[in-house]
């Protein structure tokens, strides 16, 4: 025998002859064309490989001017060859608007030596054959997966939660070893001053693709940004993102053609695992991005655990383009809270006045005004309203339009129907699981419900993907100031926003009793602030408490005159030493239901027992309706129930 041959694969009563390029079934060869066979041989070579099917094309015919019934009718054949029907075995697996997949049964005889195809289109380079057997893989998968939900379980039952508390994703149950994925921004070349704006809005597109793939973190648009026109190495700035792999790559429109270089590399190695130069019709871009997804998961051994949505039908691709540059024609993308978001506001109006059936114009644009909404400027209960009104409008068009269902999620939990909020925000961030905003605004809401633990675990999750994001370092630092955890948190703050930070500071600077410190942050607010007066005057009082009478006329004052859209309740009162903790438990409450800022979570504090103890707490969580959603869906650790109708808060 020539030990050149190739060997066969068998499996079953099948045997691939890959000397003989035959297939038989059951000992009768069965008649195949040889393409048909092409195609067998390629996909049975590379057991678990989602092929495109462009990439079978080219390899199999050598072009792609064949219709795509061509490739169709092929698959019928392999599968009747083979014997699939609703009963027996299937091996030739359909992945829905991108290829084919064959996997090969448990104890299936493998080929050692795949033979290579000629001039793949998504071409891997020194990279290690996929395991060979489908079947052996699902199962260890299936074991791990047992592994990881047994370990969740013991977890969970350390942390104290129940077995239907709302649970977030917890990163010290993830694999260290998990792969982290850094996009770099695409490089626009052309001439075109919005090709910018394009290659940005395309290059968060792929992260909102690939951060599907299962078993892979995929690092955030926000963090990746910084990069885009850096010198240092990419080992530098894999190191800096905390990355395993980085990918990067270029686009350039040229009339209706579009021009896509990108290439992949293992940042410990500075290997190349895969490059892919694509030069397509910009009609297909929708096409483009699922196939460029696949094969990234592909050139790194992984698939997605779901497939990337299908675009609707009917939508214009020009029309795409046109809502990337204008999403992206204010720096920050979504996440200007300010005045610099004008210019892609006006851009996403215009495009919606041309245009009113638009989803994600739509979903866009009341995810912008949202935000700017949360700044206390004039014209903000304005905004929220006109965002809301556009996110029901995003929704009647697209339900599954995420950015919409954000701002709807906000809007339930500030009328505090918390089964709304809740549902409404794990639909957001499970269609977007890299963007940041969302997934800190679902930690948030978490926290305001009583589950603190849960949204560190969700701040955590998130910290990995976006390691210097501020507006992290600024939850992150509440949450732990919120657990009593005020050193911890000092760091963070620190590594917040500054101007977003001030209140925090000057809290946390009185949780840990450095009264010096609080005193320096109130004295550095705005003039203009109406509690600077009340922080100052309550630093001094921590410090000499023969000067507590001076503060409550500042915070009086403070409460006569609140900024835009904000309650007439002034957070100094929670430092006063004669408290008034139904005034604190009703301001609290009106500060969440007002929706501009987090000190609500005072009420899970620590140094907050005293005020759970009192009644007007118990009558607050009944008429909040956090009790009843307690009751359903489990109770956070502080709390729980007592007698019929009772509730007890440690």
């Amino acid at each position: 025998m020539n030990s050149d041959a190739p060997a066969p694969i068998a499996f079953g009563d099948i045997l691939i002859d890959r000397s003989g390029r035959r297939l038989l079934r059951g000992g009768q060869v069965q008649a195949l064309e040889p393409k048909a066979y092409a195609v067998l041989a390629l996909l049975a070579e590379s057991p678990g490989r989602v092929y495109a099917r462009d990439e079978i094309l080219d390899a199999v015919w050598g072009h792609r001017h064949v219709t795509p019934g061509v490739l169709n009718r092929v698959m019928t054949l392999l599968r009747h060859a083979l014997g699939e029907d609703a009963q027996s075995p299937r091996y030739l697996h359909t992945v829905h608007g991108y290829g084919y997949r064959f996997d090969l049964p448990e104890g299936a005889d493998t080929p050692a030596d795949p033979a290579p195809m000629a001039d793949p289109p998504l071409r891997r380079e020194n990279h290690p054959t996929p395991a060979r057997s489908g079947v052996r893989r699902q199962w260890l998968m299936a074991a791990l997966a047992a592994l990881v939900l047994a370990a969740g379980a013991l977890a969970w039952w350390r942390y104290g939660g129940s077995a239907t508390t709302p649970r977030v994703a917890d990163p010290a149950l993830r694999s260290e070893a998990m792969p982290v994925l850094a996009v770099l921004p695409l490089r626009a070349l052309g001439e075109d001053r919005r090709s910018q704006d394009f290659a940005d809005g395309l290059s968060e597109e792929l992260i909102g693709l690939l951060a599907r793939i299962d078993g892979l973190r995929v690092t955030s648009h926000t963090s990746t940004v910084q990069f885009r026109d850096t010198r240092l190495p990419l080992a530098e700035v894999a190191r800096r993102l905390r990355a395993t792999h980085v990918l990067e790559g270029s686009v350039r429109q040229d009339g209706e053609r579009l021009r896509i270089s990108l290439r992949l590399v293992e940042a410990a190695s500075d290997r190349t695992l895969w490059t892919q130069d694509l030069d397509r019709e910009f009609r297909d871009i929708f096409v483009i991005q699922r196939n460029i997804a696949y094969a990234i998961g592909n050139a790194m051994q992984r698939q997605l655990s779901q497939p990337p949505p299908s675009p609707p039908a009917d939508e214009d691709p020009a029309l795409y383009q046109r809502y990337l540059i204008a999403r992206n024609a204010s720096p920050g993308g979504l996440r200007n809270t300010n005045a610099a978001s004008l210019p892609s506001e006006t851009a996403l109006r215009a495009l919606l006045r041309e245009h009113p059936d638009y989803a994600r114009a739509w979903g866009a644009l009341a995810a912008k005004l949202w935000l700017r909404s949360l700044a206390t400027e004039p014209g903000r209960e304005a905004l929220r309203s006109e965002a809301e009104q556009m996110a029901a409008t995003a929704l009647r068009l697209d339900p599954q339009q995420p950015d919409a269902l954000a701002v709807m999620a906000n809007r339930a939990c500030r009328q505090q129907r918390w089964q709304d909020c809740l549902s409404l925000s794990q639909r957001s961030i499970a269609l977007t699981r890299s963007e940041v905003g969302w997934r800190g605004a679902h930690a948030q809401r978490l926290a305001t419900m009583g589950y603190v633990d849960q949204a560190l675990r969700e701040i955590d999750d998130t910290l990995l993907i976006a390691p210097y994001e501020p507006s992290l370092h600024f939850w992150r630092g509440r949450l732990l100031d919120t657990l009593g955890r005020h050193e911890e948190a000092q760091s963070h703050l620190a590594m917040a926003d500054p101007v977003m930070a001030q209140t925090a500071r000057y809290f946390n600077a009185v949780w840990r009793r450095d009264y010096a410190t609080a005193a320096r942050v109130a004295e550095s607010l705005p003039s203009d602030l109406p509690w600077r007066g009340s922080e100052i005057a309550a630093a001094a009082a921590l410090r000499d408490p023969a000067l507590w009478p001076a503060v409550q006329p500042a915070i009086d004052y403070a409460e006569r005159n609140p900024r835009y859209g904000q309650v007439h309740y002034d957070f100094t009162r929670l430092l006063l030493p004669v408290r008034d903790y139904p005034r604190d438990i009703a301001g609290l409450d009106a500060v969440q239901r007002e929706g501009y800022a987090s000190y609500q979570w005072v009420l899970w504090q620590p140094e907050s027992r005293e005020l759970r103890q009192n009644p007007a707490f118990a009558q607050y969580l009944q008429r909040s309706g956090l009790l009843a959603f307690w009751r359903e869906h489990g109770w956070p650790r502080l709390c729980r129930a007592e007698g019929r109708e009772g509730v007890v808060c440690d």
